[in-house]
């Protein structure tokens, strides 16, 4: 395992794979990124690891050179800024990808857009931009409201609903000031520039083996935090119509097989407006914030373990099965703005509400926030199911309007 995301998926990945039978040597370039030596329990990446190996990650050649001295049968990462570095690892040892080979059609969100155009797939208006001058007139050919976003970058880091020029020099001068992605990668400095796509967004989830697309179902999303994009809540499958998720499900096939989408597990991420469904990303791996939890809750598949079978070069199996959830959703924690938090109240009632699958929120006792700009901000989470119907969503977001948070005020009150 080449590095891994903190949350989410970073969590549920390692105790699958002890509880599957596997063993697994974690690698990774800065041991302090999964918490302090001395906090305990250490994360699960590294609880659950039979070996930790610190060594140079951000080197593919160093780092497949360090590797000949070791034996595995798969390699296997579900943070985004190590997806090309195990492609490079599983070609150099002749081992299984659980990633398509046209992994940096995906992962690059311009050469994404490249990709639907040649295709003759709908695209909103968008640019590629390099300088200050170049993104102003950009934005003037475009209109605003427009998004700015980074072409490498994950998570909805640096992604700004962006309303006039004012606002778009801010995020060009943070993006600009940002070299260096959260991995101390060299970032690719191009600003995305994209038309609003004014609409309700929703995710579908895939898996490609041998040539086949398999759609599984589409996840429904809710936003917070403007100009940020901030995901605070999931459904699935999403409230749609039935001719709805023939129309989005054919498209991000179709958009799919524009970026030689052949092989692994999709997350594709779409708008629905009113002139119909566009590709807002597609992401070359199993969805985060706990959505692989939700699909599970009502088709019985867990998308990581059929990562897992793909990262070794097994069939993997999609045979869905009724686990007496109609739907399941998440609800998250977002902090309304930044501060001292004094404490955090509520949690006690969730423990008796039988629509509750489980919860969990950060100790919130003195507890400083920064301003929410991403998904990184989460104090915690509720998941909740609806065995008759989809209203897992409002059962999820009643759950959590019952947890308060509590800041401290200048002179030390709590308010």
């Amino acid at each position: 395992m080449i590095e891994s995301w903190v949350g989410a998926s970073g969590n549920l990945l390692p105790p699958l794979l002890k509880a599957r039978g596997h063993s697994y040597t974690f690698v990774t370039r800065k041991l302090g990124h999964y918490g302090e030596p001395d906090v305990r329990p250490p994360h699960p990446v590294i609880a659950h690891a039979d070996e930790v190996l610190v060594t140079e990650t951000n080197d593919p050649a160093a780092l497949i050179e360090f590797l000949r001295l070791y034996s595995f049968d798969g390699v296997i990462t579900v943070c985004d800024y190590y997806i090309d570095t195990v492609r490079q690892v599983a070609k150099a040892f002749s081992l299984p990808c659980p990633f398509p080979d046209t992994v940096e059609l995906v992962r690059n969100k311009y050469r994404m857009r490249e990709s639907l155009d040649q295709a003759g797939l709908a695209n909103p208006p968008y640019r590629i931009t390099r300088s200050w001058e170049e993104t102003k007139a950009s934005a003037e050919e475009i209109g605003y409201p427009l998004v700015a976003k980074p072409v490498d970058l994950a998570s909805s880091a640096f992604v700004n609903l962006i309303r006039d020029p004012e606002e778009l020099h801010t995020a060009y001068e943070a993006l600009d000031a940002f070299p260096l992605n959260f991995r101390d990668q060299e970032r690719d400095r191009r600003i995305l520039l994209e038309a609003f796509m004014q609409g309700t967004e929703v995710s579908v989830e895939s898996v490609c083996y041998d040539g086949h697309i398999h759609t599984l179902g589409i996840t429904d999303k809710s936003v917070t935090g403007t100009p940020y994009f901030i995901e605070n809540g999931h459904m699935f499958p999403a409230k749609l119509d039935e001719q709805t998720v023939r129309t989005v499900r054919r498209f991000v096939e179709q958009a799919l097989h524009a970026v030689g989408f052949d092989h692994g597990i999709a997350h594709t991420e779409v708008m629905l407006t009113a002139d119909g469904p566009r590709i807002v990303e597609i992401n070359p791996r199993t969805a985060g914030n706990y959505i692989v939890e939700l699909v599970k809750h009502v088709t019985g598949l867990d998308l990581l373990e059929v990562f897992v079978d793909l990262a070794l070069g097994q069939k993997p199996l999609l045979e869905q099965q009724d686990q007496g959830a109609a739907s399941a959703a998440i609800a998250f924690l977002v902090p309304p703005h930044e501060g001292m938090i004094a404490q955090m109240e509520g949690m006690e009632t969730l423990e008796s509400d039988p629509r509750i699958a489980r919860f969990q929120f950060v100790d919130g006792h003195n507890l400083f926030v920064n301003k929410p700009i991403d998904n990184a901000c989460y104090l915690g989470h509720v998941v909740a199911c609806d065995p008759e119907g989809q209203e897992a969503r409002s059962y999820a977001e009643s759950a959590l309007s019952r947890v308060r948070l509590h800041y401290l005020e200048k002179g030390g009150a709590a308010k």
